[in-house]
């Protein structure tokens, strides 16, 4: 059958055409003038149909008369309209399901209520992190998550037989909710709020985008960067803290993007200036240097590939490599510091990446013995633990210096770290062992210097961070005296700055106070020896002022009466 056009007004107002939207298309037959005739709304209740009479088991159909039927009469055995385009979900599978765990509804139930995206794998898998933990949980079905749709559009829609285009999110309670607590948006349901994890009809690996709060895994004191992400919950919001995670689903993304993910989504959780980036995007950076092989279904990444995709992601990534002559005294050492400074690593160790993205230290071990030059310690030695995010896993587990010592601990040790992979910002152009080597050519100085210092073996801590967060907590922190937070305040800095907290040994582990720091420009590069900054000590303060006004150095020094200890920076880092 010939179509043609059912409106042919078209002008040409000297340019581009203009037609009059829009454009029908109708057998020739037909009058031009004849309109299609969009039948009426529907309206009516819904009602289900009866199973023995309809395949699909029962689906809800609109009850209003066919167009061809008298009125209130309905045509012989018709329960509703027989029009394919109403057709909804059964109502047996309600799109928030609440369960609250008890000796009827175990953990163990939740496979049942969130079936069948769940798989008994997916479930193991949240098992340490919630079992117990959690008393109730909302089975969100029908949701469509961001990661997942870019995944399927670009990868699993291509398949012969795909996988549906939707999720199921599970909701985490520390207590029991009801459904007029989560309504009302009671003070208690963000309190006992654990977080969320999307669960995608993946197989074998289900657990997609999962936000659980990092207080369930850490049961001692630990070191950790997190972010926060907000949660709309039937329109209830609700705050959540933690380190991001998802798991491969071994055909589009495998362990390489899964780590980036979980790297990439930090950041732009934290920091507004860096993007959102979906696995999709990250797993097509290897399109770029696949160097003659496919790059779906993944393969993995090597990991300069993965360096690359950070760099394409506007950071300055740096590989370290644990048998390189210049990393392997340090080695260890400069992975901590990195932490420290609230920046994720990619950690290889063989076969496998993981993300890691803080610590565990113990300040009650004893100084090592002053064996020899120099009369400092580093707070890296008192490191015991190392807190990652392993996709083949779960989050927040422990890797240990010398491997697991219970069940849920990481099966790797320290010596089965090859490399570590940090994504620097742009404007950092001074990494941590040049920053180093600048900054010991100073505080082998510094006891000559101060009274107070002098026979002490001093505490060191070295990490990186923005002049902004540091100025936001000078007054929190109190800095030792009036003068140093006022000199700091107006002082320019450069957008990011290397910090050496000084401290005695006792007070740094029973109180967490410092005595002074180092500040070091960060965009310098390793010749220049003129990235002091500023240097505090209790007796004085010796800051630069030619370099803040882009001058040639000019140090100032201030003298400080009654000097106090005061608050080491935590802003890196969140603490439990």
């Amino acid at each position: 059958m010939r179509f043609q056009l059912a409106d042919t007004a078209v002008q040409q107002r000297g340019g581009p055409l203009h037609c009059r939207p829009p454009l029908l298309l109708i057998p020739r037959r037909q009058s031009v003038r004849t309109r299609t005739q969009f039948p009426p709304p529907l309206h009516g209740p819904l009602v289900p149909l009866n199973p023995k009479d309809e395949p699909d088991g029962g689906l809800l159909r609109l009850a209003v008369p066919l167009p061809n039927e008298k009125k209130g009469v309905a045509a012989k055995g018709a329960k509703g309209v027989r029009s394919p385009l109403i057709k909804m979900t059964n109502p047996s599978a309600p799109c928030f399901n609440l369960v609250t765990f008890d000796a009827k509804d175990p953990w163990e139930s939740l496979l049942d209520h969130a079936k069948p995206e769940l798989s008994l794998m997916g479930l193991k898998r949240l098992e340490p992190l919630l079992k117990g933990q959690a008393k109730s949980v909302v089975v969100e079905r029908h949701y469509i998550d961001k990661d997942y749709r870019d995944t399927f559009s670009h990868f699993h829609s291509k398949r012969f037989n795909t996988p549906p285009s939707r999720c199921l999110r599970l909701h985490f309670f520390a207590q029991t909710v009801t459904e007029a607590d989560i309504i009302n948006g009671a003070e208690a349901v963000q309190k006992n709020y654990l977080g969320y994890s999307v669960i995608r009809p993946t197989k074998p690996n289900c657990i997609g985008r999962t936000l659980i709060s990092h207080t369930l895994r850490m049961d001692g004191k630990a070191h950790m960067s997190t972010c926060e992400e907000e949660v709309n919950l039937v329109g209830t919001k609700l705050m959540v803290r933690g380190f991001p995670f998802i798991s491969q689903d071994s055909d589009a993304t495998v362990c390489a993007e899964s780590s980036l993910w979980m790297l990439l989504r930090y950041f732009s959780n934290r920091y507004s200036w860096y993007p959102e980036v979906l696995p999709f995007q990250i797993t097509n950076t290897a399109s770029h240097h696949a160097v003659g092989r496919r790059v779906f279904p993944s393969s993995g990444l090597y990991s300069w590939q993965m360096a690359e995709a950070l760099r394409l992601q506007h950071f300055s990534p740096i590989i370290y490599n644990h048998q390189a002559p210049q990393y392997q005294s340090n080695f260890y050492h400069l992975l901590y510091t990195y932490i420290e400074s609230g920046v994720p690593l990619l950690v290889i160790v063989p076969g496998h990446v993981i993300v890691c993205n803080g610590h565990v230290s113990d300040y009650r071990l004893p100084m090592p013995p002053p064996s020899a030059p120099p009369a400092h310690v580093y707070t890296s030695h008192f490191n015991r633990s190392l807190v990652v995010s392993d996709d083949n896993c779960f989050p927040y587990q422990l890797l240990h210096a010398g491997g697991p010592t219970q069940a849920e601990h990481s099966l790797y040790k320290w010596d089965n770290i090859n490399e570590f992979i940090v994504a620097l910002p742009e404007r950092v152009f001074l990494p941590a062992e040049h920053v180093q080597t600048a900054i010991e050519k100073v505080i082998k100085d510094l006891q000559p210097m101060s009274a107070s210092l002098h026979g002490k073996r001093l505490l060191l801590r070295l990490y990186l961070t923005s002049a902004r967060s540091f100025k936001r907590h000078l007054h929190a922190r109190g800095m030792g005296h009036p003068d140093v937070e006022r000199i700091y305040r107006f002082l320019p800095l450069p957008h990011f700055v290397w910090i050496c907290e000084i401290a005695d040994y006792q007070e740094y582990a029973n109180d967490k106070k410092i005595v002074g720091e180092l500040i070091w420009d960060a965009t310098r590069n390793a010749h220049e020896p003129d990235g002091l900054m500023a240097l505090h000590l209790p007796e004085k303060l010796i800051y630069d002022e030619g370099a803040a006004y882009n001058c040639p150095q000019s140090l100032k020094v201030i003298d400080l009466k009654d000097p106090k200890s005061y608050l080491l920076f935590q802003s890196n880092l969140h603490t439990l």
